[in-house]
């Protein structure tokens, strides 16, 4: 973690900016935010409502669109990174429970395939 608010996303290792409180088109509200990467992420305090915390963070990636975003398939449009809070390091990692605060991060791989073509 860095000395400012600790969240690097696992994509890129940038420094990400704190989660926010988002409210869907819908009225529901979940805690998140993006990376410059294109990558979003959601917190999940309890690390029980994953689902929900899961189809949160595909909405958002998806600028609101729950059509697009149900309609995407893990690993050949998205890639996922589950991480837990290693509290003993202080920082994030993707090993040991899976209970508690957890952050999904996710990211497009055509978006990731375009911007490494451009460099």
């Amino acid at each position: 973690m860095t000395d400012n608010n600790g969240l690097e996303c696992p994509f890129c290792s940038r420094q990400l900016m704190p989660p926010q409180e988002i409210v869907t088109k819908f009225g529901s509200t979940f805690t998140g935010w993006k990376c410059e990467c294109n990558a979003v992420y959601v917190y999940e305090e309890s690390g029980h409502n994953l689902g929900d915390a899961y189809v949160d963070a595909l909405g958002f990636l998806c600028g609101g669109d729950l059509d697009k975003a149900l309609s995407l398939m893990p690993d050949i449009d998205y890639e996922v990174m589950e991480m837990t809070i290693d509290r003993r390091r202080n920082k994030l990692s993707d090993r040991g429970r899976r209970t508690g605060p957890t952050y999904i991060f996710i990211r497009l791989i055509k978006e990731q395939l375009n911007a490494d073509n451009k460099r």
